[in-house]
């Protein structure tokens, strides 16, 4: 939701614009990719298999805060009713010709957890483009920050 608070303090133009410090992409390209693995995950629950290279880019994610406000809140509440027990099982191709996938257990916990933490590595690229170019925009506390690091911070 840390996310979402962002993203509505944005115009869609701001959303949008490239961006010198992103090296010409967009805020609105990192948030569409954190939500599309997102939306892969609840999606995927249903079959049992989740392949994050078969995700549908969905490019109104990089133009349309409103349609990423609205999508945001219906993957926050799907989450809240998963059974983080479940099984899945991820496909992915590391391979150059992408011709050798290989099959990994996994469970609807353990890709919840690569989300938060991938997410996280493109809010840390989102936290310096807003204290780039848009000052005016509250970031919430820890904001692009791993637990890990705000947790060793403290101490």
């Amino acid at each position: 939701m840390q996310l979402a608070e962002v993203v509505g303090q944005l115009t869609d133009a701001d959303y949008a614009r490239p961006l010198s410090v992103l090296s010409g992409n967009t805020i609105g390209k990192h948030v569409r990719h954190i939500l599309e693995f997102y939306e892969l995950l609840v999606t995927s629950v249903q079959m049992g298999q989740l392949n994050y290279d078969r995700r549908q880019r969905d490019l109104r994610l990089e133009i349309d805060t409103d349609e990423v406000l609205r999508r945001i809140g219906s993957v926050d509440r799907t989450i809240h009713r998963l059974d983080l027990n479940q099984p899945l099982v991820l496909t992915a191709d590391l391979s150059v010709k992408g011709t050798e996938p290989v099959q990994i257990p996994s469970s609807i916990a353990r890709e919840l957890l690569y989300n938060i933490e991938h997410a996280i590595h493109h809010m840390a690229l989102i936290q310096i483009a807003v204290q780039s170019d848009f000052p005016t925009v509250d970031l919430p506390m820890h904001f692009g920050v791993a637990y890990s690091t705000v947790q060793h911070q403290s101490k």
